[in-house]
């Protein structure tokens, strides 16, 4: 293969697809110096067999790597897939899998690591049950040396990826464990498709009613609420068949909008910081009263579902789907795709209580998402081969960006449809993700950073919603207030804190559904839940998170 050389630029923000790293057979003395190039492959100008960074291939004589990862169930083996493929071709590294569904990859995984038959590098160590899996193993295989110390090679070999790490310092400390060693890489993304909270409902149903403003304030939402009720919003000729506020659970709107709306705090079921950057727990707030007697009211009044505790995901569907909702507490893509009426989001809402507009900022990175083990005989192709996903699209290499797998090479999988860049179309006979799925890419959790604000054509309802979310939402994302989602804590500190955590969650959910329904009194029964919650162990888990934010402040420096 001919060796291309990128433009100047290349050296600051060089990056081509895949996380794979190049890596031949067995275990190599030299590959576990930890982050070190001492495999003797390269130096950063280019030695040896692998060239100079910004230049291409990555090795002069092609070389294999053995690639372990978590697919996902019924997904094509990785070698079908497009992105893989071509990637070989631009690097000179070829590529043997492993893959695993994610139903039985943390068994599978767990045997190879003891039993020391693993790959040269692991993708997607992610599971369907244990969110933390991946922090887990990092903090678990890397100081035993299994996981390489990457600190010193995205130093001198990935500009990428060091550039992301300077732009967004959260994501740095996030990668960072324990011990101040860097041993996986993440999937970080910022898309237009993501919302802080699902309160969306029909602007028909507030015209119907005679409602001009999108409420603003707890109180403006109970009044267009009753309006709902008492009239024929939905404009069938039954006034008597709306339900005015729909969810399932309180894990939805409830949590990300009516809660913060009183407590000023993002995440309304569980840890935050106040504004002096103390840990405080929501639902033992004296707000979080507030917002009890203020759900309480909505639910005896007929304003909240009345089977909102108790129906399933099919069944608030259904009733969405028929017409029967005002605030339906989903994405707008829930609705019937012939739908034509324009869906508005409620934006975050101030109380008597609460002044400020907060909404929680959605997840946007998922740790442990690539690794290099000490099997590795060229880290440093490796980490070359891993840096070129998080490539920006400016910085491409042949097309290939961070953005590829989320979508394919732009111009034959899919285009933007003008000069703004605010959209994108697919292109024939590519029609959605599950084609880019089948053929292409993974286009989720793959490592990598993903940075794209365009918006699907061809979806009025995807259309709606990505307008509101931008219009409604964004501008109030709230970070300093945030307890750190990717805070790491010692053995010590998670096998107590879980068990505390579950616990409180749990007890919670109970009480804050009897408060609602009227089962329990909110202002006889207020002493004794908050009592429960201390029994239960909430100031011992509030010094464990206390102790987790120090450590997160430090690294974030």
């Amino acid at each position: 293969m001919k060796l291309k050389k990128l433009a100047s630029l290349a050296m600051s923000g060089v990056l081509c697809v895949s996380m794979l790293a190049a890596c031949g057979g067995g275990s190599s003395s030299s590959a576990a110096v930890s982050g070190s190039a001492a495999s003797g492959s390269a130096s950063a100008e280019g030695t040896g067999n692998v060239t100079p960074v910004g230049e291409y291939p990555i090795v002069n004589e092609p070389i294999t790597f053995k690639i372990m990862g978590a697919k996902d169930p019924g997904a094509p083996d990785w070698s079908e897939l497009e992105v893989f493929q071509r990637l070989s071709e631009i690097t000179n590294i070829n590529f043997e899998f492993e893959v695993s569904e994610t139903s039985t990859w943390p068994e599978q995984k767990n045997i190879a690591l003891v039993g020391g038959e693993y790959g040269d590098i692991i993708l997607r160590d992610k599971s369907a049950t244990d969110a933390n899996m991946a922090v887990t193993d990092e903090e678990t295989y890397g100081p035993q040396g299994i996981f390489l110390d990457l600190t010193d090679l995205i130093d001198q070999y990935a500009p990428n990826i060091k550039a992301m790490m300077e732009k967004y310092p959260d994501v740095k400390a996030a990668m960072t464990s324990m011990d101040g060693k860097i041993y996986g890489l993440p999937y970080v993304f910022h898309t237009a498709t993501v919302q802080g909270h699902t309160a969306f409902f029909s602007e028909e149903w507030m015209k119907n009613v005679g409602v001009d403003k999108v409420p603003e304030t707890t109180d403006e939402l109970y009044d267009m609420l009753v309006a709902f009720k008492e009239q024929d919003a939905n404009g069938n000729g039954d006034p008597s068949d709306e339900i005015p506020f729909t969810c399932v659970g309180l894990t939805t709107t409830i949590r990300d909008l009516l809660i913060p709306a009183f407590t000023g705090l993002p995440d309304g079921l569980s840890f935050n910081l106040d504004d002096e950057g103390k840990v405080v727990y929501a639902p033992a707030t004296e707000e979080y009263k507030e917002f009890l007697k203020y759900a309480n009211k909505l639910y005896s009044e007929g304003l909240l579902d009345p089977e909102f505790s108790t129906q399933t995901a099919q069944q608030w569907q259904a009733k969405v789907k028929a017409d029967q909702c005002g605030i339906y507490s989903g994405s707008p893509t829930t609705l019937d795709p012939s739908t034509t009426a324009q869906q508005l989001s409620l934006p975050p809402l101030t109380s008597a209580t609460n002044d400020e507009k907060v909404v929680k900022q959605p997840l946007y990175m998922y740790p442990g998402r690539a690794f290099i083990t000490d099997k590795c005989s060229d880290p440093v192709a490796a980490i070359r081969l891993l840096d070129m996903f998080y490539a920006t699209e400016e910085d491409a290499v042949e097309g290939f960006s961070g953005l590829t797998t989320f979508v394919g090479w732009e111009g034959e999988h899919w285009e933007y449809t003008d000069d703004t860049k605010t959209a994108y179309s697919w292109i024939d006979p590519i029609t959605g993700f599950s084609d880019i799925n089948k053929t292409v890419s993974v286009n989720m959790e793959l490592p990598g950073l993903l940075e794209f604000n365009a918006m699907p054509a061809g979806s009025p309802l995807m259309e709606m919603k990505c307008e509101q979310v931008a219009e409604m939402q964004a501008p109030y994302y709230n970070i300093k207030n945030a307890y750190p989602q990717n805070a790491r804590f010692t053995a010590e500190e998670s096998e107590r804190g879980n068990v505390i955590e579950n616990d409180l969650y749990t007890q919670v959910l109970m009480m804050t559904t009897k408060f609602i329904v009227g089962d329990t009194d909110i202002e006889s029964g207020w002493e004794d839940y908050l009592a429960s919650l201390e029994k239960i162990g909430l100031a011992e888990l509030t010094e464990i998170k206390e102790a987790a934010l120090a450590r997160w402040n430090e690294a974030i420096q």
